[in-house]
């Protein structure tokens, strides 16, 4: 109660010396470039900026919410999710030709291109309460070396098939030049990558149907747990919750599924030559895409949100720290000038842009079946810890699951 207390008498000080009011939360090394940004607006229109920088997980979330609700909110905030504003944050689409300069269905089509679930939130509730800011994507970053000394030379201008990467696994193990062929990420959302390029998912493409128990989407099981019973991925990370990145980082795995949000971190930390291939498919292509939002609560703040994602603006944020700019017109606006980074982000927006969504819009963004998926993320993750533990075959773990989220589906109708 002190504590929140403080925070508000603070609060007050802040909003009396400002203009406009924005609530940040850092990601990576993107304070200075978003300060030096907020600088140029205020020179531009002569308002003073004040920044309130929180740590997300423990106090952005919480405090944002308890000020939209009190009515004191900042006038733009930064977000990773619009749904909670629906009824706080403005309308944005009677100011988008004045801010941006383009007609609304222009440039809703323009953002909504990387985050696909953003239209669909703007059609079924006829408002528009945030700006795609930039989206990172799922990728597949590889030694060099440790490919080298196996002698193998992935393709640069197109992607493996998954039995080619398999064979290419199989030859890094045999080899001997890395005790692991590849370590995965720890989580629903990533595995979910390998569904959609065999062909699977949870619900189909229009949100209709559950189909986590599909051939494809259990055949896609059954290759993750053939991996770990090969020795393939090491059984720790998903398993027993060990870092993944860890084993990437000190040559143990000579593959990490991860995503480009990695890259900031890579270009520091990594010692060894590396790259990144395009995603191995099956049945399809497919790229899964996360990111920021920005949320403006009043119209100053809309000024402020469309100013940070124009043309010059956004794609100079999205270069300086490997993004993809959340409009499709300034994607190849991003200048990168790192010469290891360049090559790397040049094939995972070539694999992006070259593959489908599969039913990721459904299974994570699509406001009527998404929350489904959200609320029982810990239960699928279960689903395939059970398949790679062997307490469960792929398919009877994929089919149990199926039929406990067709009740979960059934009870929110």
């Amino acid at each position: 109660m002190r504590k929140a207390l403080v925070f508000l008498m603070v609060l007050v000080a802040v909003l009396s010396m400002a203009d406009v009011v924005l609530m940040w939360f850092t990601d990576g090394p993107d304070y200075d470039i978003m300060q030096s940004q907020v600088a140029k607006f205020e020179r531009a229109y002569g308002e003073k900026v004040v920044v309130l920088n929180l740590p997300y997980y423990l106090e952005y979330k919480p405090k944002l919410a308890a000020m939209a609700k009190a009515g004191s909110p900042p006038d733009v905030a930064r977000e990773t999710d619009l749904l909670p504003w629906l009824e706080y944050a403005i309308d944005l689409k009677p100011l988008v030709e004045k801010y941006a300069g383009m007609k609304f269905e222009e440039w809703l089509e323009n953002v909504s291109f990387y985050k696909a679930g953003f239209k669909k939130i703007y059609e079924k509730f006829g408002k528009v309460v945030g700006i795609p800011y930039t989206s990172d994507a799922h990728a597949i970053f590889y030694n060099k070396e440790i490919f080298k000394k196996a002698g193998i030379e992935p393709p640069k201008d197109r992607p493996w098939t998954i039995d080619e990467w398999y064979s290419a696994m199989k030859k890094i193990k045999q080899s001997g030049a890395a005790r692991y062929a590849l370590v995965y990420d720890y989580s629903p959302y990533r595995f979910a990558n390998l569904l959609y390029v065999f062909g699977g998912g949870i619900w189909d493409s229009e949100g209709k149907n559950i189909i986590i128990d599909s051939a494809e989407s259990i055949e896609a099981l059954e290759f993750f747990v053939k991996l770990h019973d090969e020795d393939l991925i090491p059984k720790a990370v998903w398993l027993t919750g060990d870092a993944p990145a860890k084993y990437f980082q000190n040559g143990m795995a000579a593959m990490y599924v991860s995503g480009t949000w990695m890259l900031a971190q890579f270009k520091e930390q990594l010692k060894f030559d590396w790259g990144a291939i395009m995603w191995p498919y099956k049945r399809q292509r497919a790229v899964m895409t996360g990111g920021k939002y920005i949320v403006p609560f009043t119209e100053k703040g809309a000024k402020l949100a469309f100013f940070l994602t124009n043309q010059e603006n956004l794609p100079e944020f999205a270069g300086k720290l490997f993004l993809v700019p959340d409009r499709k017109d300034l994607s190849d606006k991003v200048t990168i000038e790192d010469p290891v980074i360049k090559p790397v982000y040049d094939l995972v927006m070539k694999d992006l842009n070259e593959s489908g969504r599969g039913s990721l819009v459904a299974d994570w963004y699509d406001p009527d079946t998404a929350s489904i998926i959200q609320k029982n993320r810990t239960v699928i993750i279960d689903a395939i810890k059970s398949a790679v533990a062997k307490e469960k075959t792929a398919s009877q773990a994929f089919k149990d699951l199926a039929k406990f989220l067709r009740e979960e589906a059934a009870k929110s109708r």
